[in-house]
C-alpha cells in the first residue's frame, strides 16, 4: 500500500464513520454499525498501512487509532446501543430515557429532585462502565504491542504532545487560580442554591452553570438567525454556502450534547444540537459554528491529513473562539439585548464559568494520566473523585470514573485549545476592537486561519501567527480581570 492509496482510503472510512456517526447522534438510527465500517476498511488497520505511514506524523497517529477503532468497534455499537435505549427510574416508579437525565439535572431547580435523578442515573452505570474498561484494556494492549510503550509515553510519541509538561502546566495553572476560583464560588453558592463550600454536588453545578435566569434574552427560535446575521457581519457565511447543515429538530434519541459531524470535507459537515434552553444552547451552538466553519473552510487542495487530522487543539481552538463571542459585552448588547446591571450580573458568571471548566481539565488530564500509568484501571480509577472534586468544589461521583474520560488524551487538546485561543482572541481585539466579531475587516482574517484546516499544530500556530510559545498566562490574565 502507498501513502496516495492510504490516504484514498482514509477519506473513505473517515466519511462513513463521520455519516454514522451523524446519524446515530441526531438520534436518526437507534443502532451504529462501526464494527462494519471498520471491517470494510479493514486494510487502513493492516500492517502494510502502518509500514506506508510511517514518517508521516498525522498519518501515523490515525493508522494507530484506527487499529484501535477497529479492535472496539463492537465495544462502540454496544455502547451506542445501551445509550440509545436505557432508561432510569426514579423512586415512585417514574421513568425517564437515560439521554434526557443530564438535560432534566441541569433544568430542575428542585435540589433534591435534581440529587435524585442523579442516582438513578448512577444505579444504571455499571454496563457502560464495564463496556468501557474492556475498551481501555484493549487500547492498553494494542498500543503496547504497536510501539512498545505504555499508554502515555505511547500516546506522547503518537501525538507530539508532552502530556508531563502540560500537566504541569495545568497544575500551575489551578494553583495561580485557586483562590480567585474559589472565593467566586463562595459568592454564588449561598445566593443561588442555598449551600456553604464543601456542601455542593456536581448536580448543583449543573443546574448553575445552566444560567435559568437569563433565559429571556436567549431565545431558542433566534438561535440560528442570530448566528447567520453575526458571521454575516463579519463576512462569513453560517451556512458555509450550503456546505454547513444545521440540525436544531427535537427527536427522542438525540444525543444531549451538541456536535459537529464533518462527512465530507470541506463539502458537507452536521451542526447537531438538542435545545436545552437560554444561553447554554447559544455557547453550544457558537462553539459547534467555530467546528463547522474550520471543516467547512479547508481548502479542498489540502491532502487528506491536513484536511482530517492533526492536532486537534487547533479546531478547538476556532470552536472555542467562536463560542466565547457569545460572552463579549458589545455581544450581548448587540444580539441579546442584555446592557446595564444584569449585564455585568450576567458577565461575571460567564467568566466563573469559564475558570470552572478549565480547572475541571486540569484535573481531567491530571486523573487520566494517573488512571493511565496505574497497574489497574480499579486502582487508577480511585484518583477520579479527589482531583475532579478538589479541583472544582462540586462533589464527583466514583460511577463515572470510568465514563467521564476522553479517548487518547483529548482533555489535553482542550487544554492547548484554551491557551491557544485566549491569546488569539486578545490578538483580534488589538487588531479589529472588541466588536471584531461583527467586523467585516476580520471575517478575512479568520477566514484565512480557518482554511488552513489542521496543517499546523497549535504550538506551530502559536508561533507563527501570535509570535510567543503556548501557556495559560493569557487565560488567567483574561480570568483575573473579571473575577478580582
Amino acid at each position: 500500500m502507498t501513502l496516495e492509496e492510504l490516504r484514498a482510503r482514509g477519506e473513505s472510512l473517515n466519511q462513513a464513520l463521520g455519516r454514522e456517526s451523524y446519524q446515530s447522534g441526531a438520534g436518526l438510527k437507534a443502532e451504529t454499525d462501526f464494527a462494519g465500517i471498520f471491517e470494510a476498511h479493514a486494510d487502513v488497520a493492516s500492517d502494510e498501512a502502518w509500514q506506508a505511514a510511517r514518517g508521516h506524523h498525522m498519518v501515523e497517529e490515525w493508522v494507530a487509532d484506527a487499529r484501535i477503532g477497529r479492535a472496539v468497534a463492537p465495544l462502540d455499537d454496544r455502547l451506542h446501543a445501551w445509550e440509545a435505549a436505557a432508561e432510569i427510574r426514579l423512586e415512585g416508579g417514574e421513568r425517564m430515557p437515560l439521554q434526557r437525565a443530564g438535560i432534566a439535572i441541569a433544568n430542575e431547580p428542585d435540589r433534591e429532585r435534581r440529587l435524585a435523578i442523579d442516582r438513578a442515573r448512577r444505579a444504571v452505570l455499571a454496563e457502560p462502565t464495564a463496556i468501557r474498561s474492556d475498551k481501555l484494556g484493549l487500547e492498553r494492549d494494542l498500543l503496547e504491542a504497536l510501539l512498545g510503550l505504555p499508554v502515555v509515553p505511547a500516546r506522547q510519541q503518537l501525538s507530539g504532545i508532552d502530556l508531563p509538561a502540560l500537566a504541569a502546566q495545568a497544575r500551575a495553572f489551578l494553583a495561580a487560580t485557586h483562590d480567585l476560583y474559589f472565593d467566586a464560588l463562595k459568592e454564588r453558592l449561598a445566593p443561588e442554591l442555598g449551600l456553604a463550600p464543601g456542601s455542593a454536588d456536581r448536580t448543583d453545578g449543573a443546574f448553575m452553570f445552566r444560567g435559568a435566569a437569563f433565559d429571556e434574552f436567549f431565545p431558542a427560535d433566534r438561535l440560528v438567525d442570530t448566528a447567520v446575521r453575526q458571521c454575516g457581519e463579519m463576512g462569513l457565511d453560517a451556512h458555509g454556502a450550503g456546505r454547513i447543515h444545521h440540525d436544531s429538530a427535537e427527536r427522542e434519541r438525540k444525543r444531549s450534547r451538541a456536535f459537529c459531524a464533518p462527512v465530507r470535507v470541506p463539502d458537507e459537515v452536521y451542526l447537531v444540537i438538542r435545545p436545552h434552553g437560554g444561553h447554554v444552547d447559544y455557547r453550544a451552538f457558537w462553539h459547534e459554528l467555530g467546528h463547522a466553519l474550520h471543516f467547512a473552510s479547508a481548502e479542498r487542495a489540502l491532502p487528506f491529513e491536513h484536511r482530517w487530522l492533526g492536532d486537534n487543539s487547533v479546531t478547538e481552538c476556532y470552536a472555542m473562539l467562536f463560542e466565547h463571542q457569545t460572552v463579549a459585552a458589545a455581544w450581548l448588547k448587540r444580539y441579546a439585548g442584555l446592557t446595564g446591571e444584569r449585564r455585568s450580573a450576567f458577565l461575571r458568571t460567564q467568566a466563573f464559568d469559564l475558570l470552572a471548566i478549565v480547572r475541571r481539565y486540569a484535573a481531567k488530564l491530571e486523573y487520566e494520566l494517573d488512571l493511565h500509568r496505574a497497574p489497574s484501571l480499579e486502582r487508577g480509577a480511585g484518583r477520579y473523585v479527589e482531583l475532579l472534586s478538589e479541583a472544582t468544589g462540586f462533589r464527583y461521583a466514583p460511577e463515572d470514573a470510568l465514563l467521564d474520560l476522553d479517548d487518547a488524551f483529548y482533555s489535553a487538546r482542550y487544554l492547548r485549545a484554551w491557551q491557544l485561543e485566549a491569546a488569539l482572541r486578545l490578538q483580534l481585539i488589538e487588531r479589529f476592537d472588541e466588536d471584531w466579531f461583527r467586523n467585516p475587516q476580520s471575517g478575512p482574517f479568520v477566514l484565512e486561519l480557518l482554511s488552513r484546516g489542521q496543517r499546523d499544530d497549535a504550538a506551530v500556530v502559536a508561533r507563527s501567527v501570535l509570535g510567543a510559545p503556548l501557556s495559560f498566562e493569557a487565560l488567567v490574565g483574561q480570568c483575573e480581570a473579571s473575577l478580582s
